[in-house]
């Protein structure tokens, strides 16, 4: 999903649909739905029903429709999992190898081309590139318990791993900052999922191999991730202690009391899209806040962007979206067979993942956020619910 153009995702739910109808049998998938599936489709749909509702409300007409449909392309997508059973393989396969390619491709624009920050195609940036990249490396290091339980566990595991390392690298080229809050919580996750069954050997040599990897991503002047952490702390610095040099922290932290100061002026209803944007050029005119935020069209949060856009339907319909999956997949993370654990993991891992990237930028704005979004939490639970 980030060598070849993003769009080509919408063709998941069609070869989803195509394998169910010829090869799928009613009824494979044992009480179909059950209310675990309900909520799930139910949190895609609010999501998607209230960005349409909100759209029509503040008068935007369609402006903004290409950002809800994804969210029934995953239930769509969902449905093709009560006729067709799909092999996990599949889905640990393409993470590995769709991350080595990734990473071969961030590291070609870093070394061939010359640019400053690896970021894939367009529309993608170095900030949805080197987080997407961070997310499929933590996905295969939650394929580990499926490998581990398959009779070819060191093929498997070994280009698990490499995968993994490889999504760490791709985050490291494209100095994508805000993916790296979260790395200590999803590095619970995992250890939550696999680490307590394994000896306590394994357990010290793995830490010091993951410390030791990202010092050596810090240290190395290549990867510029030193350049980027400096960078941050010095700005954060200079914004507390008033400086008005504009960096892209400091703009950050803006963005964020400009945004707040307008949702509680409107905590109802929000500003819409356009409004937010006027709102906020607004603010700069009467120097309130420094005039060239005005530029900017979302928050730089997800949370922010959701409530002061769409209101608090808009914020109801986030947290639907990011705690109905999490409460789901996170029950199975300590339990259930190899291959029904490490679908687990890979489900409470996307939205713990798009909760930290969404702290700092506002990855559901973008359509390939939501299309990403959705397409991995219905697959994973689609083949969860499969899983012996």
């Amino acid at each position: 999903m980030l060598v070849l153009p993003w769009q080509g995702l919408v063709l998941v739910p069609v070869l989803l649909l195509a394998a169910a109808w010829l090869g799928g049998e009613e009824g494979q998938i044992d009480a179909f739905p059950r209310r675990e599936d309900l909520l799930l489709v139910a949190a895609m749909g609010l999501q998607g029903l209230t960005w349409i509702g909100m759209l029509l409300l503040h008068g935007e007409g369609s402006s903004g429709i290409e950002k809800a449909w994804p969210f029934a392309l995953a239930m769509v997508t969902l449905l093709a999992f009560a006729r067709a059973r799909i092999r996990a393989t599949w889905l640990w396969a393409g993470l590995a190898l769709g991350s080595l390619a990734a990473s071969g491709w961030a590291l070609w624009q870093r070394i061939a081309e010359g640019t400053a920050r690896a970021n894939g195609h367009e529309p993608l940036h170095a900030i949805l590139f080197g987080n997407l990249g961070l997310l499929m490396g933590l996905l295969c290091f939650a394929g580990l318990s499926w490998s581990f339980a398959r009779r070819e566990r060191w093929p498997w595991s070994l280009l698990l791993i490499v995968g993994g390392l490889a999504g760490l690298l791709t985050s490291a080229l494209s100095g994508s900052r805000g993916g790296w809050i979260g790395l200590p919580l999803a590095i619970w996750v995992l250890y939550r999922g696999h680490g307590r069954r394994l000896p306590l050997g394994w357990r010290v040599t793995l830490v010091a191999a993951l410390m030791a990897l990202l010092g050596s991503l810090y240290a190395m002047p290549q990867t510029g991730v030193a350049t980027r952490v400096d960078n941050a702390v010095n700005s954060l610095r200079q914004y507390v202690a008033g400086d008005d040099e504009m960096t892209s922290v400091s703009a950050r932290l803006e963005m964020w009391r400009g945004s707040s100061q307008l949702i509680l002026e409107r905590p109802l209803l929000g500003w819409g899209a356009s409004g937010y944007q006027a709102a906020m050029r607004e603010r700069g005119a009467e120097g309130e806040q420094d005039p060239a935020l005005g530029r900017f069209w979302h928050a730089h949060n997800d949370i922010l962007d959701a409530w002061v856009k769409r209101g608090l339907p808009g914020l109801l319909a986030l947290l639907a979206l990011y705690f109905t999956p999490l409460w789901l997949f996170a029950r199975g993370v300590g339990a259930g067979s190899g291959e029904q654990r490490a679908l687990a993991v890979a489900g409470t891992l996307v939205p713990v993942a798009f909760i930290d990237f969404g702290l700092t930028y506002s990855f559901l704005a973008y359509p390939v956020g939501g299309l990403v979004y959705a397409l991995l939490i219905t697959i994973l639970w689609g083949l969860y619910r499969q899983a012996r």
